[in-house]
């Protein structure tokens, strides 16, 4: 499935579908500044405050920019892990091809979680979250 495929069926109303391809460029662009601008104050993401979070995305974006990536081109897989069949989207670094996945839960207006998935990501190097 293609990710605009998978917006669409994520949630049908264009402001939400704006808002979700608004969060994912920021993640192609490894800007976690835009994350932190975009995504709710009250809501944990990852089991995490966002604060924490933000952090967190800025050391897996080093992790990249280190690797020589200057971009990280977006398509989906399916999870075959603890998600157990749904879809994620996949980020891989536009020189190393090092892969970084995420599930994204999206209710109604919001996105109320982000998921990493590590069955669709490579070794980043890092500690686990």
């Amino acid at each position: 499935m293609k990710a605009r495929e998978l917006i669409s069926k994520m949630t049908s109303k264009e402001t939400n579908k704006t808002y979700l391809n608004t969060v994912l460029s920021a993640f192609q662009n490894m800007d976690y500044y835009m994350l932190n601008n975009l995504l709710r104050d009250d809501c944990f993401y990852q089991d995490m405050r966002k604060t924490s979070f933000i952090y967190r995305q800025k050391e897996i974006f080093q992790y990249f920019k280190k690797q020589g990536d200057t971009f990280l081109n977006l398509s989906t897989n399916l999870c075959t892990g603890c998600l157990c069949s749904e879809p994620v989207f996949v980020f891989t670094g536009n020189n190393s091809g090092t892969r970084y996945s995420i599930y994204i839960e999206f209710v109604k207006d919001n996105i109320v979680d982000i998921y990493f998935c590590s069955e669709q990501s490579s070794y980043l190097g890092l500690m686990p979250f």
